[in-house]
């Protein structure tokens, strides 16, 4: 197996600092990643780093007309590309993991039973803006959390799909015919969700191999949200068994210092970490792979057909993870934390165009701004469980709110749209015990992005809220 030495590198170790709050993470003492070249990365990696690609993003991307010849490209004409650069290469069949397990007569190990869950519906401001909210249903039935030990499978990189026996394995809550993969959205796969058959697009041809590990790697897993409440509960829940407290973990290459961070509070000092890069193929002789824990879809892949999930999520795994994370953060805790808070974003989408205003607001009434994008993670953890009430414009950073104490109160700001999955955060969050509402906005600028695009919050419904959330 051509893996580095072991190493401890500052691209894995989060070295930014804030008085008052240290790293938690500890380190650990073996840390390998499977070598690749720059011919393993996906269609769209090679194309951001393209010429034209890093014109686009450093110069041409900020004109409207610009930005939105290269959507159309985007969803027209590269759909098109991926199918002429894999139609030979061989079709897999899809097939989730409980079933291959029961065909093929696997070993599995359970973790969690069978889950009821239920939610109720959010506060809305303004009221009468209520029916854009509308629940998909108050109930619903999360599966069984296990550990399937399979052998002989190969991980690949950049994506969460096992190449075993001819075929791909992949959790259970997909439904293809309307979830878009982001596989798909970066090259790394063709999926025809009829036939329940995928194309692999990868160049690896040599496999690195070791004994024994189990493998995360995800294609969402850089996504901040995504990380939290699918990929780190499943760490937490195999890494949590004592019968595996051997088995290293392999999870995506390059991951963000404070995702590294989390996972390393989670897997501890002692266990193998093995970091996979994308398009590179790993053989596990004996591969352990945790089903799903939580699941949102990454796009929709038709708006032609009704019933997108809008997320599912195991409230005893995100439990585990609060009290696991939650825990280590007040033990360094101790200091003058804000109890009201308001989440600034920074990023490029879904921005609230009157922020300064919506700011200058809640200042005065007592709330502190807060960056998430420039702390730690460790401290963004130790803001949210100490905090007794959480304002902001939706993103990812808001996935943090399962590290809140029950009775929380959480307003998200949102804007109108009626493809806008309004029941992901209720999803997850009611579960939990947090106090939840939405505060909703007209889309203003960025409209041909949707629900990324940006839009206004009258100031007056954010002060509904805050009355309401004072008397109650």
């Amino acid at each position: 197996m051509r893996l580095e030495p072991p190493r401890i590198t500052s691209a894995l170790i989060p070295s930014r600092r804030r008085e008052g709050a240290d790293v938690l993470a500890p380190v650990p003492l073996r840390i390998r990643t499977v070598w690749a070249s720059s011919d393993n990365a996906d269609v769209v990696t090679r194309m951001r780093n393209a010429p034209l690609g890093q014109l686009y993003r450093n110069r041409l991307k900020q004109y409207i007309v610009v930005r939105g010849v290269a959507r159309w490209v985007w969803w027209n004409i590269f759909p098109l590309y991926v199918r002429l650069s894999v139609w030979m290469k061989k079709k897999y069949p899809l097939t989730p993991l409980s079933d291959y397990a029961k065909t093929t007569g696997t070993p599995t190990y359970k973790l969690v039973d069978a889950e009821s869950v239920e939610t109720t519906q959010p506060k809305v401001f303004p009221i009468r803006d209520r029916s854009y909210v509308v629940a998909p249903c108050a109930r619903y039935g999360f599966p069984e959390i296990f550990v399937a030990a399979i052998k002989n499978g190969t991980a690949v990189g950049g994506t969460n799909f096992i190449l075993v026996d001819g075929k791909v394995v992949c959790h259970d809550l997909y439904d293809f015919e309307l979830d878009y993969t982001a596989e798909e959205l970066h090259g790394r796969a063709l999926i025809s969700p009829k036939s329940m058959r995928v194309r692999l697009v990868f160049r690896d041809k040599r496999p690195d191999s070791i004994p024994a590990a189990a493998t995360f790697v995800d294609a969402c897993a850089p996504n901040y949200a995504h990380w939290m409440t699918e990929v780190l509960p499943r760490i937490a829940l195999f890494c949590g068994d004592e019968r595996f407290k051997d088995v290293p973990v392999v999870v995506n290459d390059g991951l963000h210092p404070n995702i590294m961070e989390s996972l390393f509070l989670v897997t501890g000092a002692n266990r193998e970490v093995i970091t996979l890069p994308i398009g590179k193929t790993l053989a596990i002789n004996e591969l352990y792979l945790t089903s799903v824990a939580g699941y949102v879809p990454f796009e929709r892949r038709t708006k032609k057909l009704s019933g997108h999930s809008h997320g599912m999520f195991s409230p005893h795994a995100l439990e585990l993870l609060r009290m696991r994370l939650g825990a280590a953060a007040q033990e360094k805790g101790k200091g003058n934390w804000p109890e009201k808070i308001f989440l600034r974003r920074n990023s490029g989408v879904r921005r609230v165009t009157n922020a300064v205003e919506i700011e200058n607001l809640l200042t005065a009434c007592g709330y502190a701004i807060v960056e998430p994008e420039i702390l730690t993670f460790t401290q963004q953890v130790q803001y949210f469980a100490h905090a007794k009430v959480i304002v902001g414009p939706t993103g990812a950073g808001f996935a943090n709110a399962i590290f809140c104490e029950k009775g929380t109160h959480v307003a998200i700001l949102i804007s109108k749209c009626k493809d806008m999955a309004y029941k992901y955060w209720v999803n997850m969050l009611d579960p939990v015990g947090v106090k939840f509402s939405y505060v909703l906005g007209d889309i203003v600028d960025n409209q041909e992005y949707g629900v990324h695009g940006d839009f206004e919050i009258n100031a007056s419904y954010l002060m509904e809220f805050i009355r309401d959330m004072e008397h109650n």
